[in-house]
């Protein structure tokens, strides 16, 4: 059974800025490697993360994320069994100040999840979209 989680979160204080490449690299490299799709973005201090793939697998690796203590505060938007995954690999990105407020960018990432059913694509539309323009005060 296929299964996906939507959530958003925040890097803890101690997640310094300049590892987050390296993290992100580790992280789409193991996910890919253990037949996680889905996507992780990071800004400003945010997580936004689409986790898609054999339902214990994505149960589990969601249960580790939340007693990771490089993350607080998580706010699952959608946990829902799939007939089918809609995701070809794990992306994981970190979108910076020039990328901010792109239309284009909220479509190339929803691209990614076409084979969802509609419901689940428009909740995770608007958490992208919020996610991606909002930038921290």
């Amino acid at each position: 059974m296929q299964h996906a989680i939507c959530f958003v979160s925040s890097a803890s204080a101690h997640l310094p800025e300049d590892k987050v490449e390296t993290l992100l690299m580790e992280w789409r490299e193991k996910n890919n490697a253990n037949n996680i799709k889905g996507m992780l973005l990071f800004s400003e201090g945010n997580f936004f993360q689409v986790l898609e793939g054999e339902k214990n697998k994505v149960l589990g690796l969601f249960e580790q994320i939340r007693e990771d203590p490089r993350h607080h505060s998580i706010i699952q938007v959608v946990g829902k069994d799939l007939s089918t995954g809609s995701f070809d690999d794990y992306i994981a990105e970190h979108l910076k100040h020039t990328t901010f407020s792109k239309p284009e960018l909220v479509s190339e990432y929803c691209e990614s999840v076409k084979g969802m059913d509609p419901q689940t694509q428009r909740h995770i539309k608007i958490i992208l979209e919020t996610f991606i323009d909002t930038r921290a005060l």
